[in-house]
């Protein structure tokens, strides 16, 4: 049985292969390839969901059927899970971590995500490795819990990350003239794992963080909110700004409002892509960002002239790497592609359109932390004294829309005859001008179909041609 898709193992709770004995045997293969015949230590922590209890004592049970020892940290984000593996690796005990998360997916998903001693998730090769355990376990599972430690000071960790992030915030914003007024940041933590460790960010500092969902209730993670529903946040920070009203723009012959929202920031689950909203409600998503930081460490940083994007990555922002004489190197949807891809090409900076950023930081470590983005982006708008609508306004992109279709079987849908021939005729009518991507998710059970073109009519009679022509008994 195939387990992984584009990042870890993801599915429907209680559903292959989210079930306690599918876990129980997950957990046995993750500890034999990181360890083979040794014993180590794994971390594991979760993004809140209601099931994260259920998935990490089955997961601790096979990994001490292996014979290493667990230590159960708690609500943690995946980034901070990265980084903390990171940063103890100078000692000589044998470390790994799983994070339990199903990413932007809603509460009822689950997942693992896995990650080696020093704070990498594991390669392609180790997953298959993994996979033939899985299939071949045939071993009697007991519940064992000799080896598992409940983390009562879930704070030590919380502070690590907080440490982290707060110190690389500070070497950014070293060569940074401050601003005469607070600058204000509404945050969409999506009621994850971010939630409880946000306001205690950037503190004594010029940002002022504002958070709003971050009362997570273990069933409304990413519920209407979050990097993959914007349209609250939108709406808010146009109302609370007044769209009319002069934007604060560093123009010091504008009077800004009193109280402002300068940028609005949306993280997703478990707190490893973000996506941005700008003064005046505009969306700015990873392939704005991704240029954005490629652009400006170009024009201030010679080494940096390369960056690493996918097959979804927007074609008009592709010009524009060639325009500015950035080197850009396509590949795979999924953060295991793209990171591959930076270590060959030795670029600091990757990402995907959904708001999942790359960065290399300390140590190094390639990192994708919603924080650290929103870190990267805030030393671009100081440092040039510019703000985000006025970057966003350099950015050409042509127009697109991403569909995602609900199937009942990935395969039946894409091999379908009817569904082949609107495919053939979808591109037909696209022409020179345009172009299409379709795809099935690597985690959930979606085919998503991308649609570019340069006429955004064109794009939305496209859109409803699909939908009347597609096989519907080829949908849930």
């Amino acid at each position: 049985m195939k387990l992984f898709g584009t990042d870890g193992i993801r599915g429907k709770f209680n559903e292959t292969p989210i079930t306690h004995d599918d876990l129980v045997k997950i957990g046995y293969a993750f500890a034999k390839v990181i360890f083979g015949e040794d014993k180590g230590k794994i971390f594991i922590s979760n993004d809140g969901r209601e099931s994260a209890s259920i998935i990490e004592s089955a997961l601790s049970i096979g990994i001490t059927l292996q014979g290493s020892e667990v230590c159960q940290i708690g609500l943690y984000t995946t980034p901070g899970l990265s980084i903390y593996l990171n940063t103890i690796t100078r000692t000589s005990e044998l470390y790994a971590g799983i994070q339990i998360t199903a990413s932007h997916n809603p509460y009822y998903d689950n997942g693992v995500k896995f990650f080696d001693k020093n704070g990498f998730k594991i390669n392609s090769k180790m997953e298959g490795l993994i996979e033939d355990i899985y299939n071949k376990f045939n071993i009697e599972i007991n519940n064992n819990n000799k080896n598992i430690s409940h983390e009562d000071n879930l704070d030590s960790y919380n502070q690590h990350y907080i440490s982290y992030i707060n110190d690389y915030f500070n070497s950014k914003m070293s060569e940074v003239k401050i601003p005469e007024r607070k600058f204000n940041i509404l945050i969409d933590c999506a009621n994850g794992a971010a939630s409880k460790i946000i306001n205690r960010l950037f503190k004594d500092s010029f940002i002022n963080l504002i958070p709003i969902n971050d009362k997570p209730s273990g069933q409304n993670i990413n519920h209407d909110c979050g990097a993959t529903n914007t349209n609250m946040l939108e709406k808010f920070i146009i109302d609370f700004n007044n769209i009319n009203a002069n934007s604060f723009d560093y123009d010091k012959t504008r009077k800004p409002k009193e109280l402002k929202i300068d940028l609005g920031a949306a993280l997703d689950g478990d707190g490893d892509r973000i996506i941005f909203i700008s003064p005046f409600g505009k969306k700015i998503n990873g392939d704005d960002v991704l240029f954005i930081l490629a652009l400006f460490h170009k024009k201030f940083n010679e080494k940096v002239d390369s960056v690493v994007g996918t097959q979804m990555t927007n074609y008009g922002i592709q010009d524009l790497y060639k325009k500015h004489n950035i080197k850009f190197t396509e590949t795979h949807v999924g953060d295991k592609h793209v990171l591959k891809e930076m270590i060959k090409s030795n670029s600091s900076f990757g990402g995907e359109s959904s708001g999942h950023i790359l960065i290399q930081v300390l140590n190094g470590l390639y990192i994708g932390d919603g924080i650290i983005t929103l870190i990267n982006l805030l030393e671009v708008l100081f440092k040039q004294d510019k703000n985000i609508d006025q970057l966003k306004k350099e950015i050409i992109s042509i127009p697109s829309k991403l569909l995602n279709i609900k199937v009942n079987n990935k395969k039946k849908f894409l091999e379908d005859e009817i569904n082949i021939k609107l495919f053939s005729d979808l591109e037909r009518m696209l022409g020179p001008d345009g172009r299409i991507l379709l795809r099935p998710s690597g985690t959930e059970n979606l085919i998503r179909l991308l649609l570019e073109h340069k006429d955004s009519e064109k794009i939305e009679i496209l859109s409803q041609h699909f939908y009347d022509n597609i096989n519907k008994h080829t949908l849930t």
